[in-house]
């Protein structure tokens, strides 16, 4: 159940990557917390399938 919600949740945060634009903060431009943000996101997918698929 934990591993799915990983899936689920990278794919939340990779959705709200591509939608929302980000303003920029901290002297960071907003391209650059899409891609922070986005590589959070495809880590969380890659972690939660790595996991469902090394059970079997």
């Amino acid at each position: 159940m934990k591993n799915i919600i990983l899936i689920v949740v990278g794919l939340i945060v990779l959705m709200v990557t591509v939608i929302c634009p980000f303003p920029m903060m901290l002297g960071i431009s907003g391209i650059v917390w899409r891609v922070i943000i986005g590589l959070v996101g495809c880590f969380s997918l890659v972690l939660g399938i790595y996991k469902i698929s090394s059970k079997k």
